[in-house]
């Protein structure tokens, strides 16, 4: 999966009423690839700059028993029975994102009738933003409430010390609220345990067909599904991610007027860098563009099935070709000081403003990138690459993780679990619906006017109130539709698409998988090993040694463990 490809900074979780529907896409299990798959919907505003400079650090997979682990899951998933209920402009092609290159210009009611029968609940979730007023001062909550026939008290928290909250919480049973919102980066270490003795496994309401009565929660992608379940049972509602979260971006504008075009093959990124970069002009040819080599050379999310047997990454061809290439960039001279140094929190700055031709991110940095500079630099445009082997053939992409983030309701009686997931379905209602528009956006002419392309457009008191607290309990599948950025929808569409038939499916996609806790610092070595080979500090040579002392540390006996899930 792309997920352990990504960059820093991309798409952020909307603070206030800003589209018809925010996206989510899935990236990796930890905070930053999260970030960077929220790709927006119509608007995002901006979030704190905070979120955009999260450390990377793949949070622990969820399980704890071993053997025929698909298989299992299959069994505690819902049917996946997709609607249409609005036609998208742009088709998605082999799971690639459908696309809207206008709001629709009228609603459609997904759910006939008011789902609540007047319960309350209190729900805890992360806000990287400043926390809204809550009930009964806040509008938008009374608002959504009427409409669910049921209170949902909101306990929003500090973002970036939501971990310690979670723990906090769940160390306490009693605490536990009714429904809890935890992102796959802040699961702690033997979560799997803590959800079957807390959380209500809800295979036994919406597994296989059972899901009929819920048709919006059984329009989310089965895979999305897949990534809720721990220790035998069905416990998260997802947050949908995308079929692929990164790319190498290059700006389109300047290699225009200067009279070049992307690379398509390794060789051809590293002439194309060293010709792009003059010095005397304050100009290089490439940023750290160490996650999209990796994309580039095919290198595997952890693990590779070779010859019958497990291989991770660092051990693979592919990961010691995507270091070697990058050592050789960097030594080229054709990556920015600054990236050369270390610096990653200005690598967004360098590339808007023209300092470095050609980076790797998320794609969620492409609509921010538009909505930052835009205004001051209406040529600016920067595109993805298609994707190549470095041979300069058909590239292999890791899909990206299907969720990231996911919602958990304690265990009740079973009246208040059907109202809950009766609630959810209403929350889970697709793009181009009454319900959808209500939950992003909140009430027309209270939170939100629209403009002339009838893009809901936040007011005064939509971006005090309205944030994500409703779409962080479940979301419906994502769409591209940021109609605001004139050419966006249908270039990204079109790129994903181009790229879609590209994507294969990792061994252990999909499966959430509890390491021991004695491998937590296994691979961490490996981090800084390879910023100071790419740099040309260290060699190869210290990546077989460091291998050596991998697999006699626990390497092996980590391979065996993974190995028993695929039994």
């Amino acid at each position: 999966m792309l997920s352990s490809h990504v960059g820093p900074g991309r798409g952020k979780p909307r603070k206030a009423a800003a589209g018809v529907l925010d996206e989510a896409s899935s990236a990796a299990v930890n905070r930053r690839s999260f970030l960077g798959i929220l790709s927006g919907a119509v608007f995002l505003a901006a979030a704190p700059a905070a979120l955009t400079a999260c450390s990377s650090g793949t949070a622990a997979p969820q399980a704890t028993n071993s053997g025929g682990l698909a298989e299992a899951v299959a069994k505690l998933v819902p049917a996946y029975k997709p609607l249409e209920l609005v036609k998208p402009d742009i088709p998605p092609i082999n799971g690639s994102t459908p696309g809207f290159t206008s709001i629709p210009s009228s609603l459609v009611k997904s759910v006939a009738s008011t789902p609540g029968s007047g319960g309350t609940y209190t729900a805890m979730t992360p806000a990287w933003w400043a926390v809204p007023p809550a009930l009964p001062q806040n509008s938008y909550y009374q608002a959504v409430n009427e409409k669910l026939g049921a209170t949902i008290n909101f306990q929003a928290n500090d973002g970036n010390a939501y971990a310690d909250k979670v723990q906090t919480v769940l160390a306490s049973p009693k605490d536990v609220p009714d429904w809890m919102v935890i992102p796959s980066w802040n699961l702690p270490p033997r979560f799997g345990q803590a959800a079957a003795g807390v959380f209500q496994d809800l295979s036994e309401f919406i597994a296989g067909d059972k899901v009929t009565k819920y048709p919006n929660l059984a329009n989310i992608p089965t895979a999305a599904w897949k990534m809720g379940c721990f220790e035998g049972g069905l416990y998260g509602l997802p947050y949908p991610g995308a079929l692929i979260s990164d790319a190498i971006f290059y700006r389109a504008d300047l290699f225009k007027e200067l009279g070049v075009e992307p690379p398509k093959s390794a060789d051809e990124y590293r002439k194309l860098a060293k010709e792009l970069t003059d010095e005397s002009k304050n100009r290089w040819g490439s940023e750290d563009v160490w996650n999209g080599a990796q994309i580039m050379h095919g290198v595997v999310p952890k693990w590779k099935m070779v010859d019958g047997k497990l291989q991770n990454k660092v051990e693979t061809d592919e990961y010691r070709a995507a270091l070697e290439w990058t050592a050789k960039l960097f030594a080229d001279g054709s990556v920015h000081p600054d990236a050369v140094a270390g610096n990653s929190q200005q690598s967004k700055q360098r590339f808007e403003s023209g300092a470095s031709l050609m980076a790797s991110d998320g794609m969620g940095s492409w609509h921010e990138a538009l909505a930052r500079v835009l205004p001051s630099n209406p040529k600016f445009n920067m595109q993805p690459m298609d994707y190549f082997a470095p041979d300069g053939g058909k590239p292999t992409l890791f899909r990206a993780q299907p969720a990231a983030i996911f919602s958990f309701i304690k265990k009740a009686d079973p009246k208040k679990v059907e109202e809950m997931l009766a609630l959810a379905n209403f929350m889970a209602a697709p793009f181009g619906t009454e319900e959808n528009v209500l939950i992003n956006n909140g009430v027309e002419g209270v939170h939100f006017t629209r403009d002339a392309q009838g893009i809901p457009k936040a007011t005064a008191k939509g971006t005090e109130e309205v944030t994500s607290t409703y779409a962080f309990l479940v979301s419906p599948p994502i769409v591209n539709s940021m109609v605001q950025y004139p050419g966006l929808v249908k270039s990204q569409s079109d790129w994903e698409a181009r790229q879609a038939p590209n994507v294969v499916e990792d061994v252990f996609f999909g499966m959430q998988i509890q390491e021991p806790a004695k491998f937590g610092s296994l691979s961490k070595p490996f981090d800084d090993l390879a910023k100071d080979i790419i740099r040309g500090r260290k060699s190869l040579k210290d990546l077989d040694s460091e291998l050596a002392s991998w697999k006699s540390k626990g390497g092996d006996e980590l391979r065996d463990f993974y190995a028993g899930f695929l039994a």
